[in-house]
């Protein structure tokens, strides 16, 4: 498989959507993996779910903004600590899980895109594993997660980055159509509308 590794990882939140067809929150958590170089000079994005997202933010040691704050607080209302933070604020479960990840996992690949309906998609990464074994279909940030913690490297499938770029281009399609369709609607005389199945 020809794949590209990840150079960096970056978190942001912009106003608004992740894609056309999405419609989950005013602002829209995003994972952004740096490349190395490749024939587009792009990087990937995602969006991911702000509890992910701020989980990332734990995992890289990076500090929230004054926004993430704001956002993070609205959306914590149960502040239990959940199995997966265990690792990452005891100390002793933190070495010890990173020792067995480090022991256990190979590489992290991104390997796979799926359509979902007609203008959304849905990627998806593998864990290979020391002895030789792949684990498929993981949800990409937990997969990234483990080799964030496990000091492994991490992957994009060359085929990911050029299916993302044919759906991209068949949904514009898709909305640039509907657009058109629109308009010309508009301009047709509009009929008038009677109640139906009167019979007189």
């Amino acid at each position: 498989m020809n794949k590209i590794k990840v150079l960096d990882i970056k978190l942001k939140i912009v106003r608004g959507r992740p894609g056309p067809g999405e419609k989950r929150f005013q602002y829209s958590t995003l994972v952004e993996y740096i490349l190395e170089e490749n024939e587009d000079g792009t990087s990937l994005t995602m969006g991911v779910t702000p509890p992910t997202y701020f989980f990332l933010k734990q995992v890289l040691k990076t500090k929230l903004t004054d926004l993430e704050r704001v956002i993070y607080h609205s959306i914590r209302t149960d502040f239990r600590i959940y199995f997966r933070e265990l690792f990452i604020q005891n100390n002793l479960l933190n070495i010890k899980l990173k020792k067995v990840l480090a022991e256990s996992i190979d590489e992290i690949i991104i390997d796979e895109l799926k359509a979902i309906g007609r203008q959304g998609y849905t990627f998806y990464a593998s864990i290979y594993l020391t002895n030789g074994q792949r684990i498929p279909n993981v949800v990409p940030s937990d997969a990234v997660v483990l080799a964030l913690l496990a000091k492994k490297d991490i992957y994009i499938g060359n085929n990911v980055l050029k299916e993302k770029v044919r759906l991209d281009k068949e949904f514009q399609e898709q909305l640039t159509g509907k657009k058109e369709s629109n308009r010309k609607d508009d301009k047709k005389p509009k009929e008038l509308i009677g109640p139906k199945n009167i019979y007189t």
